[in-house]
C-alpha cells in the first residue's frame, strides 16, 4: 500500500471514475469487509464520491487526503445508526479530522456528507449489514384486470337497457301495491267485538244502545279508512298498467319500422307499382 501524497492525489482527480476509483483504493487497506466483494466495492465507491466532492470545492489535496480517510472511517459505522446518530457522527469526524477548516468547508463538507447518508439511509445500511449477499425469491403475482367490454355490435343499447329498466321499477312498485290491496281485502271484514258489560249492576235500553253505537262508529271509521286506502290502490294499479302499456308501444325499436318501410318500397309491391303494371 502506497503512500496517498498530495501529488498523487492531485493526479488520481484527473482521472477517468473507474481508474480513479481503482488508483485510489490501492492506498488503502480494506479489511472491516474482508471477504465480500460486494460491501468492500459500495465502501471504495463512497470514499471515492466523497474524495471528488471535496476535490471539486476547493479544498487543499492535504485537506483532500483527510477527507479519504475520514468518509472511510465512517462508512463502517453507518449499519445500525438513525438519521439522528448519523449526523452526529458526521459532525464529530468533522472536528477530529478537521479542527482548523474554514466555515464555509466544513458547512459544505457537513450538508454534503449528511445529505448522502441519510437520504441513502436503507442502502448503505442494507450494503454494511451485507443484505447483498441475501438471496432473492421471485414470486409469480396474478392481477386481474375487469373484463373487456362487448363490442358495439354485441353489446345492449342504451333505449332497449334505458327502457328494460323503467319496466323492472313499474313491475315492482306494482308487486308491493297489489300485495298492500290484498292483505287490506283479506282483513276487511267488519266483525264487532264483545261488548264489555259490567259484570256487577245492572244498563238499561239506552245504556246498551249507547255501547252498540260506540262499537259501530269505531269500525265503521276503521272500514272507512280501509275503503279509501284500498281505492287509492286500485287508483295506483290502473295508473301502472297505464304506463306499462305506453312503455309497450313506445318499446317498438323504429328500425323495425324503416326495415318494414325499405322492404316494401323494395318489393315492388306498393301502389304506384301496382297502377303502373295495370296501365301497361
Amino acid at each position: 500500500m502506497a503512500a496517498l501524497s498530495e501529488s498523487e492525489m492531485g493526479n488520481i482527480t484527473i482521472l477517468q471514475r473507474e481508474e480513479g476509483l481503482f488508483r485510489l483504493s490501492r492506498h488503502f487497506s480494506w479489511t472491516e469487509f474482508s471477504g465480500d466483494e460486494t460491501q468492500v466495492l459500495a465502501h471504495q465507491q463512497f470514499v471515492y464520491e466523497t474524495t471528488m466532492f471535496a476535490a471539486g470545492r476547493g479544498l487543499c489535496w492535504s485537506e483532500v487526503t483527510s477527507v479519504a480517510r475520514m468518509s472511510k472511517d465512517i462508512f463502517p459505522e453507518l449499519k445500525d445508526l438513525d438519521p439522528s446518530r448519523i449526523v452526529s457522527l458526521i459532525r464529530g469526524r468533522l472536528l477530529e479530522y478537521f479542527p482548523r477548516l474554514n466555515a464555509f468547508h466544513h458547512a459544505t463538507l457537513f450538508h454534503f456528507l449528511s445529505e448522502t447518508c441519510v437520504t441513502r439511509q436503507r442502502l448503505i445500511q442494507a450494503v454494511v449489514g451485507g443484505a447483498g449477499n441475501l438471496s432473492v425469491v421471485q414470486k409469480q403475482l396474478e392481477v386481474q384486470v375487469p373484463p373487456l367490454p362487448l363490442p358495439l355490435n354485441q353489446g345492449t343499447d342504451v333505449d332497449y337497457w334505458e327502457h328494460k329498466r323503467a319496466h323492472s321499477h313499474l313491475a315492482a312498485i306494482e308487486k308491493l301495491k297489489e300485495e298492500e290491496l290484498e292483505h287490506l281485502r283479506k282483513g276487511s271484514e267488519v266483525i264487532l267485538e264483545e261488548l264489555d258489560i259490567p259484570q256487577e249492576g245492572k244498563l238499561d235500553k239506552d245504556a246498551v244502545m249507547e255501547l252498540v253505537r260506540s262499537a259501530v262508529r269505531a269500525r265503521g271509521e276503521l272500514l272507512l279508512g280501509r275503503l279509501l286506502r284500498e281505492s287509492s290502490l286500485v287508483y295506483d294499479l290502473l295508473e301502472l298498467k297505464l304506463q306499462h302499456t305506453t312503455l309497450a308501444t313506445r318499446g317498438i325499436p323504429h328500425t323495425c319500422h324503416a326495415a318494414g318501410s325499405a322492404g316494401l318500397a323494395g318489393s315492388g309491391t306498393g301502389p304506384a307499382h301496382t297502377a303502373k303494371a295495370k296501365k301497361k
